[in-house]
């Protein structure tokens, strides 16, 4: 069973198509905008008598209502090495469920779903065009779990930021994000005219969940680098502060650029993610 969560938005929509979110335009009965004058608005089904015969300069007036409106959601990708590591779970299949949720939640809600994923290149064979899809996106678990890794950087995820177009998105940004502030910067200015959700995709055997005693062998999964360690109850808990200090970092500037991030540790609650749209109102 796929799982399904709950967003709401604290802006408005500019898409012309109908749907299920509060929008800019004018048009449709669902939300009460003010009087205006009938030549200026002229729908003779929306004449307010009662307003029109107690204007002072005689005119007719109706009321004016904001249409509902869809919106385009996108998920990013990280698709570089590091998130191909396996732990307490595996972050490449935690991140194909977690966009097989986003592909049906949005489907459930009316709104177009869009995908593209990449590292120091966009791989434009796993891009999703941003469009709705009845029912979700077939096979996209499976297109997720076989993508290839790629080689490190995120300038692919700088061009899927460009791809976006001028209207304003809600844009799932998945990653552990085990790049530089610098470089981080970067790409949240690509992505600065849409409303972003980091999603921060982490495993608790990368920090929490080391021995205390023993020699251990680490493995760089982007420069496939390896290097041996006398793990101490010292040294794991210098991993374990390390983690905590990025976690407050990550924190910090992107609540600066607008949302908090969503910590994806071990496996997907999609009631987590709920709380958290509702909590951001």
């Amino acid at each position: 069973m796929i799982s399904e969560f709950h967003y709401r938005l604290p802006w408005r929509s500019s898409s012309p198509h109908p749907g299920g979110h509060a929008s800019r335009l004018e048009g449709g009965q669902d939300e009460f905008l003010g009087l205006i004058p009938f030549v200026s608005h002229p729908h003779a089904r929306q004449i307010d008598f009662k307003a029109s015969l107690k204007d002072p300069f005689e005119q007719l007036i109706v009321r004016s209502y904001r249409q509902r409106s869809q919106v385009a959601v996108t998920v990013i990708a990280d698709l570089s090495a590091s998130m191909g590591f396996q732990g307490v779970a595996d972050k490449k299949a935690l991140l194909a469920q977690f966009s097989v949720s986003v592909a049906w939640t949005v489907y459930r809600q009316g709104d177009r779903f869009g995908l593209m994923g990449g590292a120091a290149s966009l791989n434009e064979d796993l891009s999703v065009p941003c469009r709705y899809y009845k029912g979700g996106v077939p096979h996209l678990f499976e297109r997720l779990l076989s993508a290839p890794r790629m080689e490190q950087g995120i300038d692919g995820l700088r061009v899927a930021a460009s791809r976006l177009g001028r209207q304003r998105s809600l844009v799932f940004l998945v990653s552990d994000f085990h790049y530089s502030a610098s470089t981080l910067d970067q790409l949240l200015d690509e992505l600065g005219h849409h409303d972003v959700v980091p999603i921060v995709l982490w495993d608790s055997l990368e920090y929490e969940n080391l021995p205390r005693f023993g020699l251990v062998v680490l493995k760089d999964p982007e420069t496939f680098q390896t290097r041996r360690l006398l793990m101490r109850p010292s040294l794991r808990e210098a991993f374990r502060r390390r983690f905590e200090e990025r976690r407050t970092a990550l924190e910090y500037r992107f609540r600066e650029r607008g949302r908090r991030p969503f910590f994806l540790i071990d496996h997907f609650d999609p009631d987590q993610l709920t709380r958290y749209f509702l909590q951001a109102e």
